[in-house]
C-alpha cells in the first residue's frame, strides 16, 4: 500500500472513530436529558396533585401540567384529570397501564397521580429540538466527512510527494546516476532524510571520481615500468642492447617498485575493509622509536642523519603492527626528503584529549597544495615526484590513523621544517589490568 493510501485511510479511520465517539456522547447526553426531563415532569405532576387533593378540588380543569395527568384519591379511585372527566372511558386502558405514584402530604399518603403515555420525544418542543439537531447533525456529518477527506488527501499528497522524490532519487543512485542533485522540500524529518541522501550522493560521486583517477594513476604507474622493461628486453633479444648487469639491475629495481606498489595496494584494500579489527595493546614509545630507527639504520648512515627523541609519553595504546607500519611510512618519507647531515626528531606528547606522535625533519618543503593531496592514493606531486615509493605509503598511514580514531596533519615551511603529527584520542587507552 502506498503512503498516500495509508495516510488517507488513517485520516478516514480517525474521522470515523471521532464520529462514533461523538455519537456515543450524544446518546449519553440524550439519555441524561430524558431522565432529567422526566424528573421535572414528575415534580410538576406531584405539585399539581398535592394542590388538588389538599386544597381546592374545583381547580381540576385547570391543572397546570403540559401532559395528560390523572389524579386518584387514597382509595385509588380516579377523581380528576387535566383533560376532563368526560374522556375517562377513552383513557381507560391507558389508566390501567399507567404507573401510579403516591402523593405525600404531611407524612401521609393522600392520593396518587399517573402521567399518561408521556415520553420525551412526544413533547412538541422536544420533538422540534430533536428534528433540528438531526438535520444539523446530518449536514455537519456530510460537511465534516468532505472536509476530512479533502484534508486527508491534501496531507497525504504533501507527505507522499517529497517521499516519492526521495524514492526516485534513491532509485537514480541505485542505477549509478549520481549527477543530479537531491533537493527536497517538506517536513523537517523529510528534509533531514533528503540532506542525508544528498550527502551520500556526494560521497559516492567523490568515491567514483577517486576510483576513476586511481585506476588511471595505477595504470600509468604500471604501464611506464612495464613498457620500459619490455623495450629493454626486446632490445637485448634483438641484439640492439647489450645484456649488461647494469641493465638487469635497473630492470630488477623497476620490478621491485612494481612489486612494492602491488603489495601496498593489497594492504590498503585490506585496511579499507569494514570488517577489519584492531588489536589494541600497550606499546612503549621508546621501543617503538628504537624499532623504527633500527630498520632505517643504513639509510640514516648513508645520509649522515642524526635521529633524536623528545618523548613526553612513556606508552600508548594502539594496534602495534598497524601503528608501527604507519609511523614507518612517515619516517621513511622523512629520511628520503631530509637534507644530508641534518637532524630528524621523533617525539610524543599529550594535548587535551589527544595523544600525539610526531616526526620532524629539515629538508624538502611541502607546498600548501601538496599538503592537501599527499594523502590521496598514488598522488605524486612536486614533493614526491622523484621518490621511489609506491605513492600509497602516506595513504596507508592516514587510513591506519583513521582506524585509531585519529588523523595525520602536516606543517611545512623553510623556517620550521616539516612535521608530520599523528594524533589520536586518549579514549583508545585500555583500563589498567588488575593483578
Amino acid at each position: 500500500m502506498t503512503l498516500v493510501k495509508k495516510t488517507f485511510f488513517v485520516f478516514l479511520s480517525a474521522f470515523l472513530l471521532q464520529i462514533i465517539l461523538i455519537g456515543i456522547l450524544l446518546i449519553i447526553g440524550y439519555r441524561q436529558s430524558e431522565h432529567r426531563w422526566m424528573d421535572v415532569r414528575h415534580e410538576q405532576a406531584e405539585a399539581a396533585a398535592v394542590a388538588y387533593l389538599t386544597q381546592d378540588p374545583s381547580m381540576a380543569e385547570s391543572l397546570d401540567f403540559p401532559g395528560q395527568l390523572a389524579i386518584f384519591n387514597a382509595n385509588g379511585q380516579l377523581v380528576a384529570t387535566n383533560r376532563g372527566m368526560g374522556i375517562r372511558n377513552q383513557m381507560g386502558r391507558q389508566l390501567t397501564l399507567a404507573t401510579k405514584h403516591p402523593v405525600i402530604s404531611d407524612g401521609s399518603t393522600v392520593g396518587y397521580y399517573a402521567i399518561i403515555d408521556e415520553r420525551f420525544d412526544q413533547d412538541d418542543a422536544n420533538r422540534a429540538l430533536l428534528d433540528s439537531m438531526l438535520s444539523i447533525g446530518i449536514v455537519s456529518l456530510v460537511a465534516s466527512l468532505f472536509i476530512a477527506l479533502l484534508a486527508a488527501y491534501h496531507f497525504s499528497r504533501s507527505v507522499s510527494a517529497p517521499a516519492d522524490n526521495l524514492s526516485k532519487a534513491l532509485g537514480r543512485i541505485e542505477r549509478g546516476d549520481l549527477d543530479r542533485q537531491v533537493t527536497v522540500v517538506g517536513s523537517e524529518e523529510i528534509v533531514r532524510i533528503g540532506r542525508a541522501i544528498e550527502s551520500l550522493r556526494k560521497r559516492l560521486e567523490n568515491e567514483r571520481l577517486i576510483r576513476t583517477q586511481w585506476a588511471q594513476d595505477l595504470a600509468h604507474d604500471l604501464r611506464t615500468p612495464v613498457a620500459s622493461i619490455k623495450a629493454q628486453l626486446e632490445g637485448m633479444a634483438d641484439g640492439v642492447l647489450d645484456p649488461t648487469s647494469e641493465r638487469f639491475e635497473k630492470n630488477l629495481k623497476e620490478l621491485q617498485r612494481m612489486e612494492t606498489l602491488i603489495r601496498d595496494l593489497e594492504e590498503l584494500m585490506q585496511l579499507e575493509n569494514p570488517a577489519i579489527t584492531l588489536e589494541i595493546q600497550n606499546v612503549e614509545t621508546h621501543k617503538l622509536v628504537e624499532n623504527i630507527t633500527g630498520r632505517f639504520e643504513t639509510a640514516l648512515k648513508e645520509k649522515e642523519l642524526l635521529c633524536i627523541s623528545e618523548l613526553q609519553i612513556d606508552d600508548i595504546y594502539v594496534d602495534e603492527y598497524l601503528f608501527t607500519r604507519a609511523i614507518s611510512n612517515i619516517f621513511s618519507n622523512a629520511v628520503r626528503h631530509a637534507m644530508k647531515g641534518s637532524v630528524i626528531t621523533f617525539g610524543s606528547k599529550r594535548e587535551e584529549d589527544y595523544e600525539q606522535v610526531w616526526i620532524h625533519n629539515w629538508g624538502d618543503i611541502i607546498s600548501p597544495d601538496d599538503i592537501q593531496k599527499i594523502f590521496d592514493r598514488l598522488y605524486r606531486g612536486e614533493y614526491a615526484r622523484a621518490s621511489e615509493g609506491s605513492g600509497l605509503g602516506l595513504t596507508i598511514a592516514q587510513r591506519i590513523l583513521r582506524l585509531h580514531g585519529g588523523q595525520i596533519t602536516v606543517e611545512s615551511s623553510k623556517e620550521k621544517g616539516t612535521t608530520f603529527t599523528c594524533a589520536f584520542r586518549v579514549t583508545n587507552r585500555l583500563p589498567p589490568s588488575i593483578t
